[in-house]
């Protein structure tokens, strides 16, 4: 896939929203197929077939078209274990936990509305014993070996393995979970006898966690004393400007948006400034954004990449190894008004700049070692 072809990265809130989503299509494809199966009549076997394939099919799109935006977990095990693993941080997992659940309920109303279901919960004796525990905590384990794996040695295959392994599921197990806790969620909510009791949820979730810890801590030991390959060199990208505040709030952005370990962006001070920082304005949108303060550039340690950015009405050229020069219309960085207008005018220009050279958070190119879950389901 070619760099240009890829989405632009996306901010928390709308990460958040692809999760839900995409468990939501989940659930409604996993209620259908059961709806369809019970509709035409059906027998078991002919009903675990609808399940396997509509799951596994949705699962598969669902992974190629999500997975560029937010990762595509679509699974709180996943995200637990993508945060083991030191790639998600903790303060995520739990507002991702909550967006695929409240995906997944809402996923179970509009599925029930389809089909013509109560919407209600449904009183009926938990059934939860030894035997289920175990088939979650199996079922999840493997799908973690599937996603280690991947990752390790096939990850452009990644999509199409989860899928299939949790087509495989609903046969060789008597979970209808696949494996995933906030479908635990969504199927206990049901009003469909048999499905599975409210009170089954925790053993349940407890179930499928241990299986997703375990998973890791086996891939932490099996691939302890495998070497690791070099990381890719670290490149630096410096943002000049004549005026002071467009070079600060542009290496901020940058930084904020791209890979930590592909690129990192430093701010060149003006050279008639009489300090060093940006303007009072600047400052306060960049602590309004939680964006980090770039380091000015030492010119002592050279740079990959030189972006000048040209302001209407200030003189041209700063240095002479510039590779990019970026346009702005004049504007006053006095007031809180025309810092968002520099904010506005910038983002875009970084995220073309991030895409064309792979360094987005979310995407990074021809790495052979992609983020674990966070690059799969």
């Amino acid at each position: 896939m070619g760099v240009s072809s890829l989405p632009a990265p996306l901010d928390l809130r709308r990460r958040l929203a692809t999760e839900a989503l995409g468990c939501g299509l989940l659930v409604v494809a996993l209620e259908g197929s059961h709806h369809v199966a019970e509709h035409l009549g059906a027998s078991a076997t002919e009903g675990r077939l609808f399940v396997s394939l509509s799951c596994g099919a949705v699962l598969a799109c669902l992974l190629w078209v999500l997975r560029p935006l937010s990762g595509a977990h679509l699974n709180p095990a996943l995200t637990f274990a993508d945060a083991l693993g030191e790639r998600t941080p903790w303060r995520e997992v739990p507002l991702y936990v909550l967006a695929q659940l409240f995906g997944c309920l809402v996923g179970r109303l509009v599925a029930h509305r389809m089909c013509n279901e109560p919407l209600l919960l449904a009183a009926r004796p938990p059934a939860a014993d030894g035997a289920r525990f175990l088939t979650e905590m199996v079922a999840t384990f493997g799908l973690l070996v599937v996603v280690r794996g991947c990752v390790r040695t096939r990850p452009a295959a990644m999509p199409l393995a989860i899928a299939g392994y949790v087509a495989a599921t609903v046969w060789f197990t008597d979970s209808r979970s696949l494996a995933n806790p906030a479908l635990v969620l969504a199927r206990a909510a049901s009003a469909h006898l048999g499905v599975m009791n409210p009170l089954e949820v925790e053993s349940f979730v407890a179930a499928q966690l241990l299986g997703a810890a375990l998973a890791v801590l086996l891939f932490r030991w099996l691939l302890g004393g495998a070497p690791r390959p070099a990381p890719a060199a670290l490149e630096t990208v410096v943002f000049e400007c004549a005026d002071p505040g467009p070079a600060h709030l542009a290496a901020a952005l940058f930084n904020t948006l791209a890979h930590p370990e592909r690129a990192c962006a430093v701010a060149a001070p003006p050279p008639s400034a009489s300090e060093a920082g940006a303007p009072p304005a600047v400052e306060a949108l960049m602590k309004d954004l939680h964006l980090r303060r770039a380091p000015l550039r030492d010119r002592g340690v050279p740079a990959s990449h030189y972006v000048l950015i040209e302001v209407a009405g200030q003189a041209p050229g700063m240095d002479a190894r510039v590779r990019e020069r970026w346009s702005l219309p004049a504007l006053s960085l006095t007031d809180d008004t025309g810092a968002k207008a520099l904010q506005a005018a910038l983002r875009p220009r970084i995220l073309q700049l991030l895409a064309r050279r792979g360094w987005e958070r979310l995407h990074v190119v021809s790495n052979p070692t992609p983020e674990g879950p966070r690059a799969l389901s």
